[in-house]
């Protein structure tokens, strides 16, 4: 017959607790990590709608199906290790909308990616929301493709942020007409 030992319980009673601790710890790294990733949606939508209102244009809405299909590609683009309008499946934007069911007369995308990093050449320190934010969307407009889809006649958006393990993150911003 097996006995255990007082010494062996309190490893046991020790080990679980911090196993359990672990988890606890990484159910929180997982909500603040989500907090962020929506935190720096939510900055880039108000940052392109800012550009938007400069110009006189009408402000962008934003989407649940289109952050989903923004996120999805932004997700797709770490995991698989690759930075393009095409994917991994060779599907474009629109076909990736079509794929998730979801309606348009009109669609457009943007991707970018700037390290979560103290020292970002354009950007400076970029580890907050309003920080990396700001330096993707800059970027953005600083390029005449990427720029005339912020201003272009769409009335929604979507924006999709993931991180690599190297805290480099991943934005797609989905812009359609239902």
């Amino acid at each position: 017959m097996y006995r255990i030992t007082f010494i062996q319980k309190m490893t046991y009673l020790f080990l679980m607790t911090l196993l359990l601790g672990c988890s606890k710890e990484a159910e929180v790294t997982a909500e603040i990590d989500l907090t962020l990733k929506q935190q720096i949606a939510q900055k880039i939508l108000a940052k392109t709608n800012a550009i938007r209102s400069e110009k006189g244009l009408s402000q962008l809405i934003q989407n649940d199906d289109m952050d989903k299909l923004a996120t999805v590609h932004s997700e797709n683009m770490v995991s698989f290790d690759f930075f393009d309008h095409v994917d991994h499946q060779q599907k474009t934007p629109s076909d990736r909308a079509d794929d998730l069911n979801f309606s348009w007369s009109s669609i457009a995308e943007n991707i970018g990616y700037v390290p979560w990093f103290e020292n970002v050449s354009g950007c400076g320190d970029t580890r907050s929301a309003e920080a990396i934010s700001e330096c993707v969307v800059e970027g953005w407009k600083n390029s005449p493709g990427h720029y005339a889809n912020m201003i272009g006649d769409f009335s929604e958006l979507g924006v999709g942020v993931a991180f690599t393990q190297d805290s480099l993150a991943y934005f797609t911003q989905v812009f359609r007409i239902p």
